[in-house]
């Protein structure tokens, strides 16, 4: 590998990060994921959903306008 030494000592400082975070934890098997229910509040949910349909519903309207007005100009019914 072209950058093998600093893979190995970024490596090996991870584990030891590891090590120091679980130590002052006490508990080895604390799991370390985060789950999406714990970042979100009350109406963080209808927020998100509400963005992306303001945001993509435009867009895909449009391009199904487009592949519309293709085909009918491809069939020539307009």
């Amino acid at each position: 590998m072209l950058f093998q030494n600093k893979y190995d000592r970024a490596r090996k400082w991870q584990i030891e990060e590891k090590e120091k975070r679980e130590a002052m934890n006490g508990q080895k098997d604390m799991k370390d994921e985060v789950e999406i229910a714990d970042l979100l509040e009350k109406g963080d949910m209808y927020a998100l959903i509400s963005s992306a349909m303001f945001t993509i519903m435009p867009v895909a309207i449009l391009v199904l306008l487009i592949i519309v007005l293709a085909g009918m100009l491809f069939m020539r019914i307009l």
